[in-house]
């Protein structure tokens, strides 16, 4: 989730799930004044590792686990990514298969056993390329119209900066940062998903320092009455091969399948 570079890793993870399984009100302190969003983006910067350590890798490659207890699912991920926006996913899951998305700077798509290939469009797309632009915590606005903090709120038992997200696509959506770390401690949002959207609560339950900079390694999410944890065991830096972020066939399949353009004065055969 990635809307934050270090956020999307176990955000992708959680949202290649929804195709296989299907809070207190806000106080604000009066004797102290809410600092502006730019503030508190900068000062998660700093606390991820700041800007020097977060632009210096050029690829990462996260593993991990995820698991789904009520469900009796678990499985084994990783994501590649590779600045400035590509990203590819997997996730095997023993006895479902394995779920893949992944956008290669251009197309967006997602493949899983349960409904098959698929072209992502529309805020599906737009939530995907925010997921995979690789430094997008140091330039939100690529993405971002609005970062609003509008009160402080006790989140999963720590007291934290809620903020209003509005995106270029008209989404709107609640980060929350905690207030001792300056750390993202989850969000409130609508993942869309070919079931629709569907809204989940993240919560970033343990961060960890993987080449200076601050990775959550284990989070939750729920969604439709269902837990879900992801836990990244391992990040490497600069080790990704572009090959990886190729169209595979399938997908390759749906595009020439597509009606093409023929505005313009093109023609078809």
């Amino acid at each position: 989730m990635r809307s934050r570079m270090q956020y999307r890793w176990f955000f992708t993870a959680l949202a290649c799930t929804y195709s296989i399984v299907i809070t207190a009100p806000s106080v604000v302190s009066a004797q102290t004044a809410l600092p502006t969003g730019e503030e508190i983006r900068e000062r998660y910067v700093e606390a991820l590792g700041g800007r020097a350590v977060l632009q210096a890798p050029k690829s990462s490659l996260a593993r991990g686990t995820f698991d789904a207890p009520a469900q009796g699912l678990s499985g084994e991920m990783e994501i590649h990514s590779a600045a400035p926006n590509k990203m590819y996913s997997t996730m095997t899951v023993p006895g479902v298969g394995q779920i893949r998305t992944g956008f290669n700077g251009e197309v967006g798509w997602s493949a899983n056993p349960v409904i098959g290939p698929m072209i992502l469009e529309g805020a599906q797309l737009e939530q995907l390329k925010q997921q995979a632009d690789f430094y997008a915590v140091l330039h939100p606005e690529t993405h971002v119209v609005s970062f609003e903090p509008v009160g402080q709120k006790e989140f999963e038992g720590k007291t934290c900066y809620e903020v209003k997200v509005t995106t270029k696509w008209d989404e709107e959506y609640t980060e929350f940062y905690d207030i001792d770390t300056g750390l993202l401690a989850g969000s409130v949002r609508s993942q869309e998903s070919p079931m629709g959207p569907i809204e989940a609560t993240n919560v970033v339950v343990e961060y960890q320092d993987f080449g200076g900079i601050m990775v959550p390694v284990k989070a939750v999410q729920r969604a439709m009455g269902i837990e879900s944890v992801v836990t990244i065991t391992s990040v490497e830096y600069d080790v990704v091969d572009e090959a990886v972020f190729e169209l595979p066939a399938d997908i390759k399949a749906l595009l020439e399948a597509q009606p093409k353009d023929t505005t313009a004065g093109g023609r078809t055969d």
